[in-house]
């Protein structure tokens, strides 16, 4: 490759990057200004603490590694672990962090915001199993104290401590105090802790802007020293933050999972911010009847423009006349009577809600989301997005309609990606496991009857020759499941690999926009563009993660 194509296409490369960073930040922005209303911070001093801990995460200083991370931790005194409380993966990487960690020390204490320092004795009797679980959720107040069921996300911590024989110390108070008044009564427990485990690594878990250095950090330094101690080495462990994980998708370097951000200080990247958001969105001040409905709504015709924008697409007024319904809306029965639908296509929408599986009605203006996922209200945008701009209607012939299914959910799947850029398809490895795990077991389902579709089709892909012809149609997928799972994993492998290769500048963003624009519905036409995508991006890599 000569010199001028190849820095034609690295600014193709830095520009497709840079339009999805700004589509990611009004996203943000949005959704950021959603949570502080709603939440409507009244402590004193709050907006200086925000930026105090926006100041801490500004950037990064350069890549590093989970191994890295773990040796820190080992050597410190005290190891503050960022925690976001709603989003699963932020107590699950806390979880694997200890398990790690449990190879290099002997002795660990684990200081936990989850539980009120007044409740330390209910704390340790179900610990020593005096109490059950339950009992345990009611003595602490859980279901007053949390207005989002964490519990599920957080219970692996507790059956690791009680496996291990860890100690767990209550750290939390009353949400009414200031956040440096709850900073100084988390300190001074966390000092006590070390005094009385005086050999154990001391691993805090507390919500992320508690870790800033001049935050509790600095309180327990100051507790240590008046409990007779010396300050602690420590360590900062954040998690997913905004302007570090922006930093890196501009350098390319999204895929890091582990960056210093200072001396003693790590960040941990494994969702993209907007999606640690949502998380969020999904629990505060629950409500399905209302609070979830509007948010949901508003949430998708915002991602259908967004989406639009992105992509120079002409959506009209598409997003405003869209219909959001959800699992608690009562009237989705109503919405499919009324629009007039005949009996089979009704009862296909029905049989996929009931498998809580998102459905995306064009003809009727309608998404149904099963869940607040990220991933599904962004793909279901996508859907509706590529109905308003080609006007496509479904092809009659098994074959045409396979591909022409295949390519909607490439569109679809690259547009979640954009939204979500840790999203993972199932690419041929995984679905040479499912194959293998469902021989072991001498039972196949549709999704394993697809995979095993598709990785023949694959390999009729890559062949120069392809004799095989075949593999090609669809006479293997007479089962409608099977269609459907085989055409969707098809479609995502494909979405995948078109995102990747828009920002590596492999491909330009018109044959993205062109794409969703195809109509696809004419004899041949989805078989010859798939066929053409699939050369296209045949040298695409995806990246390996954690």
């Amino acid at each position: 490759m000569d010199e001028s194509k190849s820095q034609t296409l690295s600014a193709m490369a830095r520009r497709a990057t840079a339009e999805v960073i700004d589509l990611q930040r009004r996203i943000f922005k949005r959704q950021r200004s959603m949570i502080e209303s709603r939440e409507a911070h009244q402590t004193t001093g709050f907006a200086r603490y925000r930026n105090e801990y926006r100041r801490a995460v500004a950037g990064y200083m350069h890549e590093s590694g989970f191994g890295a991370l773990c040796d820190s931790v080992a050597a410190a005194r005290v190891a503050y672990v960022a925690d976001y409380h709603t989003l699963r993966l932020a107590q699950k990487t806390l979880v694997t962090l200890i398990h790690a960690v449990t190879h290099q020390v002997d002795n660990i204490c684990l200081a936990i915001e989850f539980v009120d320092t007044k409740h330390q004795n209910d704390l340790d009797r179900f610990l020593d199993g005096t109490i059950q679980e339950q009992t345990f959720l009611r003595r602490i107040r859980y279901r007053e104290q949390w207005p989002y069921d964490i519990w599920p996300n957080f219970k692996p911590l507790f059956d690791l401590a009680q496996e291990r024989g860890f100690p767990m110390v209550a750290i939390d108070s009353d949400p009414g105090l200031s956040l440096v008044q709850r900073d100084k009564i988390a300190a001074d427990r966390i000092a006590r802790a070390a005094k009385e485990y005086p050999d154990a690594t001391i691993i805090v878990s507390v919500g992320q802007m508690h870790v800033s250095p001049s935050h509790l950090p600095a309180r327990v330094d100051l507790a240590f020293i008046k409990n007779g101690l010396d300050a602690p080495d420590r360590v900062i462990v954040y998690q997913n933050t905004e302007e570090i994980y922006w930093q890196l998708a501009r350098e390319g370097r999204e895929e890091a999972e582990v960056v210093k951000v200072a001396p003693g200080e790590f960040c941990v990247n494994n969702t993209p911010p907007l999606v640690q958001q949502l998380s969020y969105l999904h629990w505060i001040h629950f409500d399905e009847e209302l609070i979830e409905y509007t948010q949901l709504g508003q949430t998708v015709r915002s991602l259908i423009k967004d989406l639009a924008r992105y992509l120079g697409l002409n959506a009209r007024d598409a997003a405003q006349r869209v219909r959001v319904l959800m699992p608690a809306d009562l009237d989705l029965v109503t919405v499919l009577d009324d629009a007039g639908l005949s009996k089979k296509a009704k009862r296909q929408i029905l049989l996929q809600a009931e498998a809580e599986e998102s459905v995306c009605v064009p003809s009727l203006e309608l998404i149904y989301l099963a869940t607040l996922s990220v991933n599904h209200a962004a793909e279901e945008a996508a859907h509706y997005l590529k109905h308003v701009v080609c006007g496509g209607v479904d092809p009659d012939n098994p074959r045409d309609l396979f591909y022409f299914i295949v390519l909607n959910e490439a569109c679809a799947f690259f547009g979640s990606k954009v939204i979500n850029p840790k999203r993972k398809a199932d690419h041929p490895g995984r679905l040479r496991t499912m194959v293998a795990l469902s021989r072991k077991k001498k039972s196949m389902d549709a999704e394993d009857l697809a995979a095993q579709f598709v990785l023949k089709h694959i390999s009729w892909q890559r062949s120069t020759k392809k004799q095989s012809a075949k593999i090609a149609n669809v006479s293997a997928l007479a089962d409608p499941a099977v269609f459907n799972a085989a055409a969707h994993f098809l479609g995502y492998i494909l979405g995948d690999k078109l995102y990747y290769g828009l920002t590596d500048g492999v491909i330009p963003k018109k044959l993205i926009r062109d794409l969703f624009r195809a109509p696809l519905d004419k004899e041949h036409e989805a078989f010859n563009s798939y066929m053409d995508l699939v050369e296209k991006v045949r040298g695409v890599k995806i990246p390996r993660r954690i």
